[in-house]
């Protein structure tokens, strides 16, 4: 197999991937199952605020946040169950735990509308983000988008001698 064969087998697999973690957000819940899901991962997501609020008291500095890498799908918005979640993230052999799914939602605060539309440019793109992990690691919150620049363009150099 061919090194194009493979890429496109790989894209694909990821393309399969991220439509099958889209498709298990949208099932139909029954009449008073959302509520309940909304309700526990609220509460599930207090005790994680509580648990980190508690660890930086005691001097802890952590590693709230950590870098993730891979294919950024962004969500139509016809499609939500949940409005918060804005994508999904499907991370790649660079990332600590590689082929991973994650639903995106951005962090609130200042930066809110500008990461916002910065992930809306990297729609099935390969993104970096800083985020954190929240209720039983199936939200991905973003903080900030690693947005990576060219190099600087240095002019050539030549030997004192000449060419």
């Amino acid at each position: 197999m061919n090194k194009d064969a493979r890429n496109a087998n790989w894209k694909f697999f990821l393309f399969s991937l991220a439509i099958l973690a889209g498709l298990a957000g949208m099932r139909p819940n029954c009449a008073g199952e959302g509520k309940r899901d909304a309700a526990a991962e609220a509460k599930k997501e207090a005790e994680e605020d509580a648990k980190q609020a508690a660890d930086r008291l005691a001097g802890d500095e952590g590693s709230f946040q950590r870098h993730f890498s891979g294919t950024f799908f962004l969500n139509d918005s016809s499609e939500q169950d949940n409005p918060e979640v804005i994508g999904i993230l499907v991370t790649d052999a660079k990332d600590q735990n590689p082929q991973q799914v994650y639903q995106v939602r951005v962090a609130k605060g200042a930066m809110e509308k500008e990461t916002l539309q910065t992930l809306k440019r990297y729609d099935r793109k390969k993104v970096e983000v800083k985020g954190k992990l929240r209720v039983g690691n199936k939200y991905l919150i973003v903080s900030v988008v690693v947005e990576l620049a060219a190099p600087p363009q240095v002019p050539g150099r030549r030997s004192a001698g000449g060419i």
